[in-house]
């Protein structure tokens, strides 16, 4: 919502959207926050898999809320996730993983609960209807589970760690699956009162799965052999790892064995250790991370080299450690208002090759998939005004807490920067090849096809400017939200004070209706009106009541239809005919949606979502006045105008073609061959601004069909 708060978005910009804190010179890659879900309550861990076989990556956590919780979230392709809960009072539900256990092809549950002391698993029938199972209802402090083929039998076994506070002497164990789903315990150390984790791993390059843990009293980390036969050997890592909470088997310089990655919460110590050669292992300490609980690996800035995902219980709770090379890694932080982060895990979640980050945070109560701006970079934060660019097929949007121009492109939706660190841009329009936007209480102006700064007016405002709109007469109407609107002389930049009051309060935004030579506006207040400014006397008048309110954004189409974008829950697009007299909701569910653009080349509504952080796509059925299209292929954009159109028909009409144009008395005023060449092209400018205001008939003829389309020019 905008209101008065966009007076202070370039003070919360960087603290509402993620900074990306670089500490040395090279080039590093951008997260940006996707929330799941910030009210699941003390959230210890999460994992992913597709749960459901629809080819996307899915979500499965474990939470302290309702006495234990294990809940699953169903991604539908776009990031939208929709939540499950599978189990409560699972009483200390620390751990959680996604995998299909008896190989039916379908992804199964497995989870367990350190204060039940229980290990649970859930079929899954393939339609997501989950059975509850046991593995072992009596494991003491049951608190991470791995699943791995133990003893390569083919089918998978279970791993588990036991956690107790209570002097009961902790055991590391694995369950054997008998391909049945019938489970033997095999025991494998007791060596550590308290072990919060346990990873399955071929350590020794012998095609069988050897085991690491660590013990948070005995400060260990620990690797066991695997022997065969069920016995396993064991080798000491380290036995001074402070308080040792998780370890992670990784390769992280890249010479094909497995080092180990660790955390330990306690004592905020993060550290790997390099694999030099059997049971030899270099620690490569990395310092302080305040609260640390987990360390894992993946190539983050698509280098060639593996870099480092951390997440603590304490500040920063989120960064990433970039490789340099020669074992030096170099901390990033992710500012992100995401505390107590247990668990951070690189993935690729939208399919786009480079590997974004899902982490849960217990004190934050939040699950988030943090989106690497590496490959298709979304820079949509705070989305508030959107203008089509014809010539160039794309729309630029003004991203207020991204402080920049963000350009999509018409057809693929891919994002680039268009304009960079311009503070809180709002309101925009596009004008004769330049970008106009408001930022604060400036004017700016842009070359649309090199992106360089043309001018910046300084308007004084009470509060900032916001919304504008464009005449055919060369001048731009720009919007004050604190009850102005000033007229700017485009050819010099010079402003003038048109309306100083009379408008609704906390007016937002304003469109020019050529049809009557006047702009509409509306304001963010409960029932605004739409309001009418006569362009010749600047009175205004109310040209309809409203039932709704809260309006960000107003547009107009080539009949005149006009568009209201409205923050009424839930957020709403509502269309009003050409006279005002009626109007209907045609979409609902927007996020705070703010500045619209009806784009008339495809009759596609484009709609900013300020606070939802992305835009939608609307295609239109156009109507209006005129007769009925029937299969006529032309289209005349934008009508009316001053003069300078756009021809569009939608089948091939051949090379040579014959434009004629008559005003509505049968008089023709221009008459003209046009030659493609053997050209594709399906689409022609036409400038009749030299001829006077009217109705005009214009006729496309190929030698075989004419077509005729009414244009209209209005100075």
């Amino acid at each position: 919502m905008k209101k008065q708060v966009k007076l202070l978005l370039t003070l919360f910009a960087v603290v509402l959207g993620i900074s990306f804190i670089n500490t040395n010179l090279k080039a590093q890659t951008d997260f940006r926050q996707n929330e799941m879900t910030t009210n699941f309550t003390q959230g210890y861990d999460v994992c992913t898999g597709d749960i459901n076989s629809d080819g996307f990556e899915d979500i499965a956590a474990v939470a302290k809320i309702n006495g234990g919780e294990v809940a699953y979230w169903l991604n539908d392709g776009e990031q939208n996730f929709t939540m499950y809960i599978v189990r409560q009072n699972f009483d200390g539900a620390r751990s959680v993983r996604i995998v299909d256990l008896d190989k039916d092809g379908e992804k199964d549950l497995i989870a367990a609960a350190w204060l039940a002391n229980k290990i649970l698993w859930w079929k899954n029938d393939g339609n997501e209807n989950f059975t509850e199972y046991s593995i072992d209802t009596n494991f003491i402090g049951a608190h991470t589970v791995d699943i791995k083929d133990v003893n390569d039998d083919g089918e998978l076994d279970v791993l588990c760690s036991g956690f107790d506070y209570y002097g009961h002497e902790g055991e590391i164990a694995w369950w054997e699956n008998d391909g049945n789903e019938n489970w033997e315990k095999h025991l494998i150390s007791d060596r550590f009162q308290q072990s919060p984790f346990i990873y399955g791993e071929d350590m020794d390059g012998d095609d069988d799965m050897d085991v690491i843990a660590c013990g948070e009293l005995n400060d260990e980390v620990y690797w066991w052999e695997n022997q065969g036969n069920e016995t396993f050997a064991e080798h000491m890592i380290d036995e001074a790892f402070d308080a040792a909470h998780t370890v992670l088997p990784r390769d992280i310089d890249g010479d094909n064995d497995m080092d180990i990655l660790g955390a330990a919460c306690m004592s905020s110590k993060v550290a790997w250790w390099e694999n030099t050669g059997y049971n030899q292992f270099v620690k490569h300490d990395l310092g302080a991370f305040p609260g640390a609980l987990w360390l894992d690996a993946g190539d983050m800035d698509m280098d060639g080299k593996i870099d480092l995902v951390s997440a603590g219980m304490s500040a920063p709770k989120l960064a990433v450690w970039y490789n340099q090379g020669d074992n030096e890694f170099t901390m990033n932080l992710l500012e992100s208002g995401f505390t107590s982060a247990f668990v951070s895990l690189p993935m690729d979640m939208d399919r786009d090759t480079d590997l974004d980050i899902v982490a849960i945070g217990y004190n934050s109560n939040k699950i988030s998939w943090f989106m690497n701006q590496l490959i298709n970079p979304d820079y949509f934060m705070g989305p508030e005004s959107v203008a089509f660019d014809h010539d160039r097929q794309r729309y630029l949007v003004s991203c207020a807490y991204a402080n920049k121009v963000v350009q999509v492109d018409k057809t693929t939706h891919q994002q680039q920067i268009f304009i960079d660190d311009i503070a809180s841009p709002l309101g925009n329009c596009i004008h004769d090849g330049t970008f106009y936007v408001s930022v604060g209480q400036y004017l700016k102006s842009f070359d649309l096809e090199t992106g360089e700064e043309l001018f910046s007016t300084y308007i004084p405002c009470i509060q900032h400017l916001d919304g504008m709109t464009c005449d055919n007469n060369g001048y731009l109407y720009v919007i004050d939200t604190g009850g102005k609107i000033h007229k700017v002389d485009l050819a010099t930049g010079v402003p003038e004070l048109i309306v100083d009051s009379g408008l609704t309060n906390a007016i937002q935004d304003c469109i020019f209706d050529p049809f009557n030579n006047r702009l509409l506006s509306v304001g963010y207040a409960v029932n605004a009106p739409i309001q009418a400014i006569d362009l010749e006397s600047y009175e205004v008048t109310t040209a309809t009541a409203t039932p709704f309110g809260y309006y960000d954004g107003i547009t107009i189409d080539q009949f005149g239809n006009v568009y209201l974008a409205s923050h009424y829950s839930p957020g709403k697009i509502i269309k009003y005919e050409a006279d005002l007299l009626s109007y209907e909701v045609i979409s609902t569910g927007h996020n705070q949606p703010a500045g619209l653009d009806y784009n008339q080349y495809d009759n596609m509504l484009v709609v900013p979502n300020f606070t939802g952080n992305s835009v939608d796509w609307l295609p239109i059925q156009v109507t209006g006045v005129e007769e009925p299209r029937g299969q006529n292929p032309l289209h005349i954009y934008p009508n009316p105008n001053h003069g300078k159109f756009m021809l569009k028909w939608e089948i091939p009409l051949g090379n040579h073609i014959g434009i004629r144009v008559v005003n509505n008395t049968g008089s023709q005023v221009l008459h003209q061959k046009l030659d493609w060449k053997g050209s594709l092209a399906n689409s022609a400018k036409l400038n009749l601004s030299n001829i006077p205001e009217g109705i005009y008939f214009l006729t496309i003829d190929n030698g075989i069909n004419s077509y005729t389309e009414k244009l209209v020019i209005n100075k």
